[in-house]
């Protein structure tokens, strides 16, 4: 984190942001057409090496142009339609429920060659030392029932970076349920609603919304998700040292 509190401080609160207010970006990094963009989260407000937390859309038609991060390590996890990413320089077809991994250095690009909008959801980390990990789709595993009709998956992150990263997991909760969890002591987690509606509670307070919605927690810190219909998440965990 390039941000520095002075003195000693209590734990960083929790973070709650939705998709809405997004600004309109004309050939993002260089590509084709419109892109709808927005940070979530800035990483100076999470404990550990985040950089940020984005969500795109890019319109039929547009692209984001080819790019090589130098100081940052990225997923990308798709949500809504479809596109065709470029990973240095060789193309494949990507979809909804594809999680994409470039470490430093791999040079990417994602089109929208479709005629509806294509929505995706973008966390960077800063590295570690060691040699850069191979960029890759990875495979997301079946959900694996839980308790009281909850569903989970889980990909391990940590083979595919040099950077604190943990777990990247798939979330269903049925409507009316609800999911308790305390984000680890030694990481920060970001959930993300791909569907449905929640209210969320944390340190005694409720922040309810739908797909959309995104909530930062820092470690040690517990949180519960009341869905009032189906509600699919995404959660990514990042260590704090």
């Amino acid at each position: 984190m390039g941000t520095v509190v002075r003195g000693a401080r209590p734990p960083f609160g929790p973070i709650v942001n939705d998709t809405g207010g997004a600004g309109t970006t004309y050939r993002h990094a260089g590509g084709e057409g419109v892109c709808l963009w927005k940070t979530l989260v800035n990483g100076a407000h999470l404990e550990g090496d985040w950089n940020l937390v984005e969500h795109l859309v890019i319109r039929p038609g547009g692209s984001v142009g080819e790019h090589v991060h130098t100081r940052t390590e990225e997923i990308y996890y798709i949500l809504r339609g479809r596109a065709v990413m470029t990973m240095n320089d060789v193309e494949f077809p990507v979809r909804a429920g594809d999680l994409i991994t470039t470490p430093i250095g791999a040079a990417h690009a994602i089109a929208n060659r479709e005629d509806e909008d294509m929505h995706f959801f973008v966390i960077e980390v800063f590295p570690r030392d060691g040699a850069a990990g191979r960029p890759s789709r990875v495979a997301v595993p079946e959900l694996a029932s839980g308790p009281e009709g909850r569903r989970r998956a889980v990909v391990d992150l940590r083979p595919h970076f040099t950077g604190d990263w943990r777990t990247f997991s798939l979330i269903e909760v049925p409507e009316d349920g609800t999911a308790v969890r305390e984000a680890p002591p030694g990481n920060t987690q970001v959930l993300y609603v791909v569907s449905g509606t929640v209210e969320f509670e944390v340190d005694g307070e409720h922040h309810r919304g739908g797909a959309g919605t995104c909530l930062a927690v820092g470690p040690r810190t517990t949180w519960t998700a009341r869905a009032h219909s189906a509600l699919t998440l995404i959660s990514t965990e990042v260590g704090v040292r």
